[in-house]
Order: C-alpha cells, then structure tokens, then sequence
C-alpha cells in the first residue's frame, strides 16, 4: 500500500549535464537549475490535466489525439 505524501522529498537530477533540484510536494512538482530559488512548478491537479487519457495516444508533433 503507498504511504501517503506528507512531507516534502527533494532530489537531484542531470538534465543536459546540469545539476538541477526536483522538489516533489503535496501541492505538487517543482524543478529548479541548482542553486537557484524559482523553477518550474505544476500543481498534482495541473499535471493529472496535461495527462492523455488512458487508451489514447498523443501524436509526437502534439496534434490529435487517437485511439490505440
């Protein structure tokens, strides 16, 4: 069973070689170039949107969406 998300977890990854900081939350997803305060956030509810819906497939230039 998953432990629910109460704290806050704070990991590093390389993007293009570069060392940046994926903050991950109850209100969500941060990510942030180390050593800097602003990043990129997406709330769960901002990210569950942006998600295909399951049996759908996105098409790679991002244009309709199909049925598999």
């Amino acid at each position: 069973m998953p432990l629910p998300l109460d704290k806050t977890l704070k990991r590093e990854v390389l993007l293009a070689g570069e060392p940046h900081t994926v903050t991950i939350s109850p209100r969500g997803v941060r990510l942030t170039a180390k050593g800097f305060r602003k990043g990129r956030e997406l709330t769960w509810e901002a990210l569950w949107a942006l998600a295909v819906p399951e049996g759908e497939v996105e098409s790679p230039a991002g244009g309709q969406r199909g049925m598999t």
